[in-house]
């Protein structure tokens, strides 16, 4: 009986594996908080630039999403210490936003700062954050240069960023 029930193990894991399927662990959860402004210019925080950002926080969200990435709202404790800081506080605490992140079940935080140094351009930051081992594991950006208006091409940035966090979050899947 039991030389039996090997021999239909390996049959079955030997189809699987012809068909090309692999016994893979669950999706890694990604938490996502939206996109801090650092803004530096004589008039910070323009509503408009804050659109832009917001824009770009959702924008960048859904694309992840749509890539394969399992998404997770922002915990309310990160939410509210981003708001009661500085926009850098949690990107320069990456285990401070690990620890909190930890008891939604994610695997990995993204925190995201867009530096606005002149009113030319500005520079989405991200880092992505290993949950439990509390320290970054990419961090990554992008140059936004376009009218605050101009969704499209805020758009093809949280195109490009989640391209890159995307990858990263299956290679990384894969070890």
């Amino acid at each position: 009986m039991d030389s039996l029930l090997k021999r239909l193990f390996l049959d079955i894991s030997l189809l699987f594996s012809i068909a090309g399927f692999t016994w893979a662990g669950p999706d890694p959860k990604v938490m996502v908080l939206d996109i801090q402004l650092n803004d530096l210019t004589d008039l910070p925080n323009a509503p408009e630039e804050l659109a832009r950002d917001a824009f770009l926080s959702s924008t960048f969200r859904q694309r992840l999403a749509d890539k394969g990435v399992a998404v997770l709202p922002p915990a309310e404790s990160l939410k509210t210490l981003a708001a009661q800081n500085s926009p850098t506080y949690l990107f320069d605490r990456p285990a401070e936003a690990a620890k909190l992140a930890a008891p939604s079940g994610a695997d990995y935080v993204i925190i995201g700062v867009a530096l606005k140094p002149t009113y030319l351009f500005v520079y989405p930051r991200l880092l992505l954050i290993d949950v439990k081992q509390q320290k970054v594991v990419m961090p990554t950006y992008a140059q936004l240069e376009s009218s605050w208006t101009d969704q499209n091409t805020t758009a093809r940035t949280a195109e490009y960023l989640a391209g890159k966090i995307a990858a990263k979050v299956k290679a990384l899947a894969e070890q």
